[in-house]
């Protein structure tokens, strides 16, 4: 009996010394308004349901040049969380994770460029983005050491057209899952309306073989006005993301942790038998 409390006891303790990450769970989104700011006296809201899944819409008009930026553009980002909403969750390139959501991209106008998708933000090494704009009709992913591809555009006739859903899927496996040394990307992306349904796999590679350090990751909105720099009050951008959908991969390290400790339980129990 004895050897079967042990058996327990060590369990215990194996799986409370496991990395908090895998024990975290991503339950709200923080929103991160004006990363970018060169018009800051735009009319700006993010709705955010601050939920796991969750909804959130961006919308950002009225851009007027006040001499704070001038000819560039407005970026706001909502962020995976830990903390119910209070922060962004920061992440080791050692921890995976998978986000999804059903975007609608609408403008006033679709020149110059609004963009909008799933980032992830690194410390070192630059930003991952899988997104989609309304000038090319980009669908693609690129950045920071993540591999880029392509699964659409308006010259091929396959682009993203504003006004429609699509869904963007992103993972990261990290090194020890189907690398040993480097993170694999997946992007998924399904858009009825252009009868895209499919999927694509690379390994990162730059020299970290991963997010180059810590990294935050969710969802973003960036655009300015079509008669920049000047003002315009009819330009807009206005991104709905719906059924935000988040989880976390646990670290193989401590798939490993997790495995000992019930290979221990097991043997403790055969041996109090």
């Amino acid at each position: 009996m004895s050897k079967f409390i042990s058996g327990i006891i060590c369990l215990s303790a194996i799986l409370f010394l496991s990395p908090t990450s895998v024990r975290a769970q991503v339950n709200g989104l923080h929103t991160d308004p004006r990363v970018f700011n060169d018009f800051s006296t735009s009319t700006f809201s993010i709705s955010n349901s601050n939920t796991n899944p969750g909804n959130i819409t961006i919308d950002d008009r009225n851009w007027v040049n006040d001499g704070a930026g001038g000819n560039g553009a407005n970026r706001h980002d909502v962020r995976a969380s830990t903390d119910l909403g209070a922060t962004d969750a920061s992440f080791s390139p050692l921890q995976g994770y998978q986000i999804s959501t059903t975007i609608t991209l609408t403008d006033g106008s679709n020149s110059p460029r609004k963009e909008v998708g799933i980032r992830f933000n690194s410390t070192n090494g630059g930003d991952g983005l899988f997104i989609i704009n309304s000038d090319a009709g980009e669908i693609v992913a690129f950045g920071a050491g993540a591999p880029f591809h392509s699964f659409g555009n308006n010259g091929g006739s396959n682009g993203y057209l504003p006004g429609t859903p699509i869904t963007l899927t992103e993972r990261y496996d990290p090194p020890g899952t189907a690398n040993a040394t480097k993170g694999l990307m997946t992007y998924s992306v399904n858009y009825p309306t252009r009868g895209i349904n499919s999927s694509f796999s690379g390994l990162f590679d730059n020299i970290e073989g991963t997010p180059a350090g810590n990294f935050t990751f969710g969802v973003y909105a960036q655009g300015g006005p079509s008669t920049s720099p000047t003002n315009d009050a009819t330009d807009f951008i206005t991104a709905q993301f719906q059924n935000v959908t988040i989880s976390l991969v646990p670290e193989p390290a401590s798939l490993g942790m997790i495995g000992l400790a019930g290979l221990l339980f097991a043997r403790r129990r055969k041996m109090a038998v």
